[in-house]
């Protein structure tokens, strides 16, 4: 399989910088990321971010430009991540039998951890998708984000059965994101396995054409 992080992700700028550039770089973004969980993107300012990291006021245009590049740099580590972790854990699905039940359980567990245990990344996640419905200019981050995923199931979900796994892998990925959504703002118990899992679960049966099981 080819890389799964579309050239639209890269960080090209970085592979210029000295380690310390690099450093102070990162705890910019670190900064930025703190506003977004704190306050929301529309709180990421030039006063802002260099108050939460402590930095000078020069930092942030020299190493990007303007706090709008420094958002779209955010965005763009978060979808490397996202698409990087997805791609550990499929290493796991190669190994096991295309099992919707087995398969079901590795995709709720991995989204649990990846944006629900991990409540600061989830809101983060969120909080820049909702700043690419506000700034058409992040879209293609989005999309590129998409493909990524696609690219690491796709396999998986033509054994299955899927006709069409870019759309079909579009879909989970939505029901997994409202489901995430509704469960950040209003926690409930054992989510990850009597709500996450199971409508996995019901999604990937119906994909495959697989009955479902009893307790269901």
């Amino acid at each position: 399989m080819d890389s799964p992080i579309d050239e639209v992700l890269l960080d090209a700028d970085s592979d210029d910088l000295t380690p310390r550039g690099a450093r102070k770089r990162s705890a910019l973004l670190d900064a930025t990321f703190r506003i977004i969980v704190r306050d929301g993107p529309g709180a990421v300012t030039l006063r802002s971010v260099v108050a939460e990291a402590a930095a000078s006021h020069g930092a942030v245009k020299y190493y990007f430009g303007s706090t709008k590049a420094l958002i779209r740099e955010a965005l763009k580590k978060v979808a490397r991540q996202s698409i990087e972790r997805l791609s550990q854990t499929w290493k796991t699905v190669d190994r096991e039998t295309c099992d919707p039940s087995i398969l079901a359980r590795i995709i709720a567990y991995h989204s649990f951890h990846d944006m629900v245990e991990d409540r600061r990344r989830g809101i983060i996640i969120y909080e820049l998708h909702l700043a690419a419905a506000r700034d058409p200019s992040l879209r293609p981050i989005i999309q590129a984000w998409g493909r990524g995923y696609v690219s690491v199931v796709q396999g998986t979900f033509k054994k299955l059965g899927s006709r069409d796994a870019s759309a079909d892998a579009a879909l989970l990925t939505n029901l997994i994101n409202g489901l995430v959504i509704s469960q950040l703002a209003l926690p409930r118990k054992d989510f990850a396995d009597s709500i996450l899992r199971r409508a996995i679960e019901r999604f990937l049966r119906s994909m495959s054409g697989t009955k479902p099981k009893r307790d269901e």
